[in-house]
């Protein structure tokens, strides 16, 4: 066999030059599988050629449009038919719409694994985002709770209370809950108010 088509080529000049390729080593191949690589490539060629051929917005019924993108596809599609003729006759009837669809599956099969992996990398960047956004919601908790126990603190350490359980005890109970609720300043104030109440009701005898 001759060597591969190498070259870079798109549109016309790759059918044609994987047409000749076939032509020249239909004879020889021993299988499908020694052309198949230069089908694709004359398929893919045609695609180019009907692409640039739509991408003109022609008229292919007028006269005057009659372009070089419009006999491209004509020739292609002339190219693509003298190959299937060929491949049919060399390795039998039906070969040809066999590569076809082969060539869908293994298409068909290419795009889903490339939706899938856009599914993936779509479901990783969401993994990322929520534990980033776990993250930002947890660190806003922490300085909130900081926030509020440093106001507290600063809260108590600026109204101070003066008594204790222990010191409150050696009121009696009235004054105990004052001085457990308000601190030993209110309750010595109460319980100094209260005397003075009593005092003034005091009968006091003259010797």
């Amino acid at each position: 066999m001759v060597e591969p088509v190498t070259a870079v080529l798109t549109g016309i000049a790759l059918v044609k030059k994987s047409v000749d390729f076939i032509k020249t080593n239909i004879a020889t191949a021993q299988d499908v599988g020694d052309l198949i690589s230069h089908v694709d490539k004359a398929l893919n060629g045609q695609q180019q050629v009907i692409k640039d051929r739509d991408s003109k917005n022609l008229d292919h019924f007028a006269t005057e449009n009659v372009a070089k993108e419009i006999i491209d596809a004509k020739l292609a599609q002339e190219q693509l038919y003298e190959m299937k003729q060929l491949i049919d006759h060399r390795f039998g009837h039906g070969t040809w719409a066999f590569i076809l669809e082969e060539r869908k599956r293994r298409i068909d099969k290419h795009k889903q694994a490339v939706k899938e992996a856009k599914a993936k990398k779509l479901k990783k960047q969401k993994e990322m985002y929520d534990m980033v956004r776990m993250v930002m919601i947890g660190i806003a908790v922490i300085l909130f709770v900081a926030v509020v126990i440093g106001i507290t603190i600063k809260f108590v350490l600026a109204h101070p209370v003066e008594g204790d359980e222990t010191s409150c005890k050696l009121y009696e109970p009235k004054y105990f809950f004052i001085c457990m609720n308000e601190g030993r300043g209110y309750a010595d104030t109460e319980l100094y108010l209260d005397y003075q109440m009593e005092k003034d009701n005091w009968i006091i005898e003259s010797d």
